[in-house]
């Protein structure tokens, strides 16, 4: 099983301070969302990093969220 579960899994190289998307999980079921909404909130830095694939996050205007927010919800946002 763990060789099955190794082959999906990806590495998450988040640090402190970069800028990431969060994805909205409550509504990404079908039904839950139009065809052309937006499943993603941010940008969003990464306050501090809490042991294994866990973050806390920080908006841009500083504000800190309440809960850590597991790094398969995350993705890297790239500035043009």
């Amino acid at each position: 099983m763990k060789v099955l579960f190794d082959r999906r899994a990806r590495e998450r190289d988040f640090k402190e301070g970069d800028l990431v998307l969060r994805c909205d999980a409550r509504r990404k079921e079908k039904g839950k969302h139009g065809k052309f909404d937006n499943l993603w909130f941010g940008p969003l830095g990464i306050a501090e990093v809490n042991g294994n694939n866990t973050f806390v996050m920080q908006n841009l205007a500083g504000q800190y969220s309440t809960y850590p927010i597991n790094g398969r919800f995350l993705k890297h946002y790239i500035r043009y």
